[in-house]
């Protein structure tokens, strides 16, 4: 719904531009006084109505979210800017279906499953039938963060090739001056940490949810993470053979198989020095997708 409102700001704003001639600052400001939020709100209500049925990628309450921009984009005057005269720009998504009933977790003290969806979500970071791991080192990277402005770098030069990740959400914010104290930041979401891991080459990266790191329940990362999933047809470089996330108690089961304490693991992560530190545990999954 943000994203419904930003945009439903600009068509207005770009509206008073149809035109063509630019606007002054004084005449932008004066504009921008002249919106109303009930005018918003108005569309907001329809587009996020559940009559669109959530208007997932492809499904008709998408065709019909995209009829009714298009009709007011028509309304306000803009001139259509897209593929064959119409305000559309066309491109592919590529849907993926699959999720691993279980990961398995073993080291010299013993094993663990995880069962999906109540202790982990997963999903393939690879386009094609099957996704694995088999017997990835499992190694603990805090917040998976390298950020040269703030001399940060959680990697340490350490060869991560192959392996899967345990990851913090967020970033450590409890430094004022640290990552922008408690504002979130690029590196504190989920997208960049994926991005982090595959750029080192790991095979999978697993991301330790808890509700004051991310700022919404379990049961939102289960209903987000669960059923088809759309990305744009890869173009190249390395990716992810699993993204997962897990629950906190899932986790520090898994910690201490590896003989270390949650806790201690998370304290260690908030400072410059922290280094990487391998669990001495294999993870191993194989699913189709």
């Amino acid at each position: 719904m943000k994203r419904l409102f930003v945009l439903l700001a600009c068509v207005l704003s770009l509206s008073v531009q149809a035109q063509g001639t630019p606007l002054t600052l004084p005449e932008e400001k004066a504009a921008a006084k002249a919106i109303e939020p009930s005018w918003l709100a108005s569309h907001v209500r329809f587009l996020a109505n559940d009559l669109l049925e959530g208007r997932g990628p492809g499904t008709r309450g998408d065709a019909l979210a995209q009829a009714y921009i298009a009709s007011q984009f028509e309304g306000l005057g803009l001139k259509p800017a897209g593929a064959a005269g119409t305000y559309f720009q066309p491109f592919e998504l590529l849907g993926i279906e699959g999720h691993p009933e279980t990961l398995t977790f073993r080291s010299t003290a013993g094993h663990a499953e995880l069962k999906f969806h109540e202790d982990f979500i997963a999903v393939s970071g690879v386009q094609t039938p099957w996704a694995a791991l088999e017997n990835s080192e499992l190694v603990f990277v805090g917040y998976g963060i390298v950020a040269p402005e703030y001399q940060w770098d959680d990697f340490k030069g350490m060869d991560l090739r192959g392996k899967t990740l345990l990851i913090l959400n967020s970033d450590p914010a409890d430094e004022p001056n640290l990552f922008a104290g408690r504002t979130r930041l690029w590196y504190g979401r989920w997208d960049y940490k994926y991005a982090q891991a595959a750029k080192v080459g790991a095979a999978g990266a697993i991301l330790l949810h808890t509700t004051p790191s991310a700022g919404y329940p379990w049961r939102v990362v289960q209903a987000s993470w669960t059923g088809e999933q759309f990305e744009l047809p890869a173009s190249g470089g390395p990716r992810l053979q699993v993204k997962a996330w897990s629950t906190e108690a899932a986790t520090q089961r898994l910690v201490r198989l590896g003989g270390q304490e949650l806790t201690s693991l998370v304290a260690a992560a908030q400072t410059r020095a922290f280094r990487p530190v391998p669990l001495g545990v294999k993870v191993s999954t194989r699913f189709q997708t």
